[in-house]
């Protein structure tokens, strides 16, 4: 067994050698490092609390905003064929419109023309 000369001697041997192991000035930097990543990890949990804010808020978060859109979306899917059918009924009004629009061409100018032949018949 060590005496506690040996072991208090053994003690300072070690703590001295740890002393030169330590570096000088690295450890004000590694400090720094630390300090200056807390900070960071501090701005990083505001940015997540913010980020919550705007997916979760109850009023107009991005989360209530796609309900809405997908709600809407069905609604528009539900209304579909009624605006399709409406489009086809428009379709052949145009259709109609544009045969109407010839006959009066050709009426227009039949009578045109019997007013002129009634003009100049001699």
């Amino acid at each position: 067994m060590a005496t506690q000369k040996e072991l208090i001697a053994d003690l300072i041997i070690e703590i001295n050698s740890m002393k030169n192991k330590l570096p000088n000035g690295e450890l004000k930097l590694i400090q720094k490092s630390l300090v200056d990543l807390e900070k960071g990890q501090c701005d990083i949990k505001e940015d997540v609390k913010g980020i919550q804010r705007r997916l979760f808020n109850p009023d107009n978060g991005i989360i209530v905003e796609v309900n809405k859109n997908t709600e809407r979306m069905d609604e528009r899917d539900e209304t579909l064929p009624g605006w399709l059918d409406n489009l086809e009924h428009f379709k052949q009004i145009v259709v109609w419109k544009k045969g109407v629009q010839k006959g009066l061409w050709v009426i227009y100018s039949a009578v045109i023309g019997i007013i002129i032949k009634l003009l100049f018949w001699d």
